[in-house]
């Protein structure tokens, strides 16, 4: 599948800003203090903890390029397994190379599974100058791709060797290996949907102090509630699974 805009792309860092009326809420906001006594109240509202999902570090990946998927809400509950499957032991998936055929002793079964809600109602419904108010919840979801490896970012090879209407690549079938771009190839986008990966992700809910679990996104169930007339998503909600790994 080809992303047809280049503001929802594998380029995608963080799914904010959200718009305030959405995170106000009444409580206490991480420094201290009831929102709604003072006159930096939406500064308050900002840093009122939120969860959130992070490129690991151990990940390999630099800190420029690291993705970072940001809650809305918490999640109401948080499920948490820690089990050995000693009917099931095998080699994690992670570790294993091509030429590896045996069965290693490995019976371990973590998880973490949760729902997040994202709502951009109030995005979609003011002015449509900025990528949350244009595409709604698909903003946020593209953000969950992008840090799960399901975008990916790839410079398309437009040329002979098929239809001349229908983009011939290295992914698709192209077989000349002369073949040059044409010159549209510039306005062909460079994000490409795929397979799900195995990357490892940070989770808190809250900030660095609170609940944490590490591993991979293994599992994603969305839901889509509502649109506007244009039939933009303006709410969704998200099942995860998180595969445990050891640090």
């Amino acid at each position: 599948m080809f992303e047809n805009t280049k503001e929802l792309s594998a380029d995608q860092k963080s799914n904010e800003p959200w718009d305030r009326r959405q995170t106000a809420t009444a409580g206490v906001w991480a420094g201290g203090g009831s929102i709604g006594e003072g006159a930096d109240d939406y500064h308050n509202e900002l840093f009122s903890r939120r969860g959130f999902i992070q490129t690991a570090k151990s990940s390999g990946v630099p800190v420029a390029d690291m993705k970072t998927l940001r809650f809305l809400y918490n999640p109401s509950t948080v499920a948490i397994t820690h089990g050995l499957d000693g009917q099931n032991m095998q080699l994690a998936q992670w570790q294993r190379s091509e030429d590896m055929t045996g069965t290693a002793l490995l019976p371990v079964n973590n998880s973490c599974s949760f729902s997040l809600l994202f709502d951009r109602t109030f995005d979609v419904i003011g002015p449509r100058d900025k990528p949350p108010a244009k595409f709604g919840v698909m903003y946020d979801v593209n953000m969950l791709y992008n840090l799960c490896g399901i975008n990916q970012k790839v410079k398309p090879n437009i040329g002979g060797g098929g239809d001349d209407d229908f983009p011939v690549g290295p992914w698709i079938g192209g077989s000349d290996k002369d073949d040059k771009p044409s010159s549209d190839s510039g306005e062909m986008p460079q994000t490409i949907t795929g397979p799900m990966q195995m990357v490892p992700v940070d989770v808190y809910f809250g900030g660095h102090q609170n609940l944490y679990f590490y591993g991979f996104i293994s599992n994603i169930s969305i839901n889509y509630s509502h649109w506007v007339q244009e039939m933009i998503p303006t709410r969704c909600a998200v099942s995860l699974t998180v595969t445990g790994l050891p640090k």
